[in-house]
């Protein structure tokens, strides 16, 4: 796996709360260090990177300081990875040089000069932010390539029509919306040419515990564009689980909606049944319901 050198103090750590201590012992203690914040959006997109990237850290800073930079690193819930330190700038070029034969660095993000000529002495690239206020979507840009901007252009698309927007995990949207914003949200990423739809899922979720059901049951619509994923979902009532059909878009969305139709029970998430029960001129409609007759259903 390749690795992201990442710099600490003015990147993602923003030191400005114990500027007033520089120059005495005060300043690298653990208490002191424990106020600092994190710099925004610092942690999501290392997190994201910690996917692809074994992430290590470095800064100048005394060695007795380490145990206190890894507390502030979890503390702050930044991905796991090493931590090195060093006393002066020399030393920190003559650190980077053996890190240079442990790891295979991709990049390094730094803000200052200092940084950079680490990322040269590495030959990688060199991505330099605005310290204490980086903007870490052109870090992503860089080493996330694709999918990031694949997901940006989807999230555009939709987010006029979304109820609300989760990434739940990387690489991945769920966009939430109401019924009626189906087709309108199906046109808008196949008239952009965004992906394709690569399944339909129903879902019947039960209460947990009890093993009674929700008052509503869901489908999700999943669209793919190389490792990116959009989810659109659709939460029905029960007692008229109705939603247009995409087929007028997507022809091949048929052997999903008539799967659906036929299909029994669903083993793990919960159960969902859709029967396609009205046709007509430029309308063709979904419905949902129950079969208990498992023995004639069509298992997914």
């Amino acid at each position: 796996m390749k690795a992201v050198l990442v710099s600490i103090e003015g990147t993602i750590e923003d030191t400005r709360a114990r500027h007033s201590l520089i120059g005495t012992p005060d300043y690298y203690k653990r208490e002191e260090l424990a106020k600092d914040a994190a710099v925004p959006d610092s942690v999501r997109c290392l997190r994201e990177l910690a996917q692809r990237y074994t992430i290590v850290y470095t800064c100048v800073r005394p060695a007795d300081a380490l145990a206190a930079t890894q507390a502030w690193l979890s503390a702050k819930s930044f991905p796991d990875g090493p931590v090195f330190l060093a006393s002066t700038h020399a030393e920190h070029l003559a650190l980077i040089r053996d890190l240079k034969t442990r790891y295979d660095f991709a990049a390094g993000v730094g803000v200052t000069s200092d940084d950079n000529e680490l990322h040269l002495e590495l030959g990688c690239l060199s991505i330099l932010l605005k310290e204490f206020e980086g903007n870490w979507d052109t870090v992503r840009k860089h080493l996330l390539g694709r999918e990031h901007s694949a997901l940006q252009t989807a999230n555009k698309l939709l987010e006029p029509l979304a109820k609300d927007v989760k990434e739940s995990e990387p690489h991945r949207l769920d966009i939430i919306l109401a019924a009626d914003d189906l087709i309108p949200a199906v046109a808008a990423l196949t008239q952009t040419q965004w992906g394709y739809l690569s399944a339909i899922t129903g879902l019947d979720h039960l209460s947990a515990g009890n093993g009674e059901k929700s008052g509503a049951i869901e489908v999700l619509y999943h669209f793919c564009s190389g490792a990116a994923v959009v989810n659109l979902r659709v939460s029905l009532p029960r007692e008229h689980p109705s939603i247009h059909s995409v087929c007028s878009m997507i022809p091949a969305a048929t052997f999903f909606e008539r799967a659906l139709r036929a299909a029994g029970r669903f083993r793990g998430a919960g159960r969902a049944d859709v029967a396609l029960v009205a046709e007509s001129l430029g309308d063709v409609r979904v419905r949902l319901g129950e079969f208990e007759a498992a023995g004639d259903a069509y298992r997914l």
